[in-house]
């Protein structure tokens, strides 16, 4: 069945009837109920965790029949909080019973408030089939109440989920309707945040003009509301606005800009306090103090970040918290004290660590949160404890002190795949507690850390842990490297060459002594934010290629990578794959002949291809037999996201969730799965987040190894990649990593195929052994 979008769903809707930030929808509360009221001044407050408390208690003395449009009040307040402190799948929980009853009444109002705060939940957790679903029936049951603030609410709520979808001429239309609406009965507080979400629009548009202009307006209005928790909160989100446009428009010398950011915030601060607010007086004295920060006034910022600490320690807002103890991190070093500099990141670390994943959830704006706010917390530390290691003589204190750094690091790896995968436990599908001081003879491991200013690399060796900074800033490697991968797959020429030295130089050449002295042979890259993006084999020295000196293994995390050698007795593979093309995607003539020597050479007896590989069958497979090295050769798609992620099968896609699933009917076998091979696949280019789930698909799988491409190659070369490699694989005493060491050399030293373009994006993953 093919999929409609939420725009499609919405327009049709539209063509029947003309119909918050994120709002609740207006219902008579029950004035009479003393725990309702204690509750709401606490919401009002911002005190959401005491004021869902008291909602929670509220719900066991009301029986939901009996006062259904209070009941439904209190519970739309307690999922509103629960949605406010990341808990959205509690949200949803909340509601879904109360709905099912609540829609066999004659109770229009609350029916239509749950319909859309349903729809709003799975928004925020990008569950877009749900959200149609929901979003609908708010409409038009909407229509019927003939109640304008009811359908102010709801058109606002549709018009922001179309604006993340990009139809932003729809979104518009439904935004400017709302307004109509509210002409009939006015409401200041939803009309200022119905203008707040016109002029992101507008922004999102790229029509900047207009944004500037109408600026004003919305502040007006904002202005006009009563002194509650809303205003502060809007005050707080204007101000946030205007840094963002000064940024865009590269405005930062726009003194009236700038003076409505301190207006706005030093408002929401006297509104705050006023109230008792300590979660928006949290934000309001802290983002204060960043405005300070900018301007190098250290003093004054550290005082507000104090106040900011002390406002979200009081509301309990970890949330906040961890903000501003990193916000302490960067000033105390900016005035030179290190040791505070340390304490504040190590605190701020050990506040965000518990809420990672709450904080991750944020599909509306589609926004990169994690890059912008939870990992320059971790690399902050990093590069202190990195200095820290610089200043040290002792050689002994100083392994100490950077494997502090790589612990760090390990950490940051971890949370960015619990991120990407949306997978809390991906750091308990491969324990190793092997902190690798020392590594293998001849092998060494590489652990680039990109900084701001410099590139450190951590190379820990058979003889101990070393680390090189090199003088190079992050915006012009990231330009190099987004460069150089562009060239990389384009059809064969030269072009590459000079930035593959240039990055050889920055990467590679500060080590190579090292490598040398050590008879290194195979080296082991944990690559870090933009440099997953390139093929390390393909580093040119001016003579030869990286992988012509070295075989080569890319690992997410040591954490996360089982160094034990592959059993090559006692293995049984499991072979798949499409030929035909299917969904879009084009046929690969080459995988029958792919599979059938792969068969042969690997001794294989089972193999699903074409109208037999669907999922069903695969999953049949699994649950009968046991394998240790499943290979599939059909198209696999990396994008940006878990969902855009997935492997090709005759009838359908199969997600990353879903491979887990198989490979784990292996877990409690004798055999389980050590390698696994995604013959075509590919990655969006220039995009981290796709290659990092690349490089993280054996750890969401739960298998040792994974040998998988950067992109798409010539079917055929594919094919003869992938045979060579399993004949070498086969060779006693050759690794994963030497074989396809051996199949890429094989490939330079023909003419036809010695552009990186044919060899290069095959990567091993994960266990190199």
């Amino acid at each position: 069945m093919q999929k409609i979008s939420i725009t499609n769903c919405i327009r049709l809707i539209i063509t029947i009837c003309v119909l918050t930030a994120w709002v609740t929808l207006p219902v008579v509360a029950d004035d009479t109920s003393p725990l309702f009221q204690k509750g709401l001044s606490l919401y009002k407050k911002g005190d959401l965790k005491q004021a869902g408390l008291i909602f929670e208690e509220a719900l066991k003395a009301l029986d939901l029949n009996a006062n259904m449009d209070h009941y439904v009040d209190i519970v739309s307040h307690l999922a509103t909080i629960y949605q406010g402190l990341g808990y959205h799948q509690r949200g949803i929980d909340l509601i879904e019973p109360v709905l099912h009853v609540v829609e066999k009444s004659d109770h229009l109002t609350s029916h239509v408030r749950l319909l859309s705060q349903l729809g709003d939940l799975h928004f925020s957790l990008g569950q877009m089939d749900k959200v149609i679903d929901y979003f609908l029936k708010a409409v038009e049951e909407a229509k019927k109440s003939e109640n304008p603030k009811l359908i102010a609410s709801v058109y606002n709520n549709v018009g922001n989920a179309l604006a993340v979808d990009k139809d932003y001429k729809t979104a518009g239309f439904l935004f400017e309707e709302a307004l109509v609406q509210l002409e009939k009965t006015p409401d200041d507080d939803l009309r200022a945040t119905i203008l707040i979400n016109l002029m992101r629009l507008e922004y999102d548009k790229g029509n900047f003009k207009t944004v500037v202009s109408n600026l004003e307006g919305v502040i007006l209005q904002i202005a006009q509301m009563e002194d509650t928790h809303q205003k502060a909160s809007n005050l707080i989100s204007i101000s946030l606005f205007i840094k963002m446009l000064r940024k865009k428009l590269k405005l930062d010398n726009d003194t009236m800009l700038q003076n409505g950011m301190y207006v706005s915030l030093n408002e929401a601060q006297v509104i705050a306090t006023k109230l008792s607010d300590h979660r928006n007086a949290s934000y309001a004295f802290g983002y204060m103090a960043q405005l300070y920060e900018a301007e190098k006034r250290y003093v004054e910022a550290l005082r507000l970040t104090r106040s900011a600490v002390f406002y979200a320690e009081l509301c309990n807002a970890p949330e906040a918290l961890y903000l501003w103890q990193w916000q302490l991190g960067r000033l105390f070093k900016a005035q030179g004290l290190v040791d505070e500099a340390k304490q504040a990141y190590n605190k701020s670390i050990s506040t965000l660590n518990p809420i990672r994943q709450e904080l991750f959830i944020g599909y509306r704006t589609k926004q990169d949160f994690f890059n912008d706010n939870v990992k320059p917390v971790y690399l902050g530390l990093a590069e202190l404890i990195l200095d820290e290691a610089d200043a040290t003589q002792d050689p002994e204190q100083k392994e100490k002190i950077l494997l502090q750094a790589r612990e760090t690091m390990e950490t940051l790896k971890t949370a960015e795949l619990e991120d990407f995968f949306k997978d809390e436990c991906v750091a308990a599908k491969s324990p190793n507690e092997n902190k690798l001081v020392r590594t293998p003879e001849k092998t060494a491991i590489l652990y680039p850390i990109t900084l701001a200013t410099k590139l450190a690399l951590l190379l820990t060796l058979p003889d101990g842990m070393h680390c090189i900074s090199v003088p190079v800033k992050l915006d012009d490697l990231s330009h190099t490297i987004i460069e150089y991968r562009k060239k990389l797959q384009t059809r064969p020429n030269n072009r590459f060459l000079y930035d593959s030295m240039k990055i050889y130089d920055w990467v590679i050449r500060p080590v190579e002594a090292m490598l040398t002295e050590n008879g290194v042979d195979t080296l082991v890259i944990a690559p870090d934010g933009i440099l997953r993006l390139i093929p390390f084999s393909t580093l040119y020295d001016s003579k030869q290629f990286l992988i012509e000196k070295f075989a080569i293994s890319t690992i997410p995390a040591i954490s996360l990578t089982d160094p034990r050698p592959m059993d090559k007795e006692n293995f049984k593979i499991l072979l798949g794959g499409l030929a035909e093309g299917r969904q879009g995607f084009s046929p690969l003539p080459s995988v029958p002949a792919e599979l059938r020597d792969i068969k042969e050479i690997m001794s294989g007896k089972i193999l699903i291809k074409d109208k037999d590989y669907t999922i069903p069958n695969i999953t049949e497979t699994f649950k009968n037999n046991e394998y240790s090295i499943v290979h599939i050769a059909t198209h696999g798609v990396f994008g940006g996201t878990p969902e855009a992620s997935f492997l090709l099968t005759y009838e359908s896609k199969l997600n990353m969730n879903l491979l887990e699933n198989l490979i784990g009917l292996s877990k409690y076998r004798k055999q389980k799965v050590e390698l696994l091979t995604l013959s075509a696949c590919q990655t969006a280019l220039g995009n981290e987040r796709a290659a990092m789930g690349l490089a993280g698909v054996a750890v969401k799988a739960g298998v040792k190894g994974a040998i998988a491409t950067l992109w798409f190659v010539d079917d055929e070369a594919t094919s003869i990649a992938i045979r060579e490699f399993y004949r070498q694989l086969l060779k006693p005493g050759v690794t994963k990593a030497q074989a396809m060491q051996n199949v890429q050399k094989k490939f330079i030293a023909q003419r036809r195929y010695w552009h990186p373009l044919y060899w290069a994006p095959f990567l091993v993953i994960g266990n190199w052994m």
